[in-house]
């Protein structure tokens, strides 16, 4: 038990560093929504494993899959609106320069980077010859 004290640890300070990031950009402040996360975090970590071949190409399908999540945060909610608000470029740009934002990206990366490597192997053992 005393590994799992450790990896627990080590978790609770990971978690401990990205959260300022989650909470400004995955929540209200003071907790994190993270049912809308993972949703988008499955579907999107679902076709990354799919389409991955090797696990030598995780670095670059973890880098997609972040992209990717950026580009459908900032259009979902035009399409939830129906376009009407339209697309502010402005925003995209200057979320750039915010420290949080940039934490919120890299709890992206490890999560999709875990998430892209487990789900891979589940893809290997269930479709050997793939």
């Amino acid at each position: 038990m005393e590994f799992l004290d450790t990896a627990r640890g080590w978790f609770d300070q990971g978690y401990a560093f990205f959260e300022p990031g989650l909470l400004m950009y995955r929540g209200d402040g003071e907790m994190v929504s993270w049912m809308p996360l993972l949703i988008q975090f499955g579907v999107i970590a679902l076709v990354m494993a799919i389409l991955l071949r090797s696990a030598g190409a995780i670095l670059i399908f973890t880098v997609v899959a972040v992209i990717i999540h950026a580009i459908v945060d900032y259009v979902m909610p035009m399409v939830r609106g129906g376009g009407m608000d339209g697309f502010d470029f402005g925003a995209v740009t200057a979320s750039f320069t915010d420290m949080n934002y940039w934490l919120y990206l890299g709890a992206l990366a490890v999560m999709y980077f875990v998430g892209i490597l487990v789900l891979g192997g589940i893809k290997g053992m269930l479709f050997r010859g793939d």
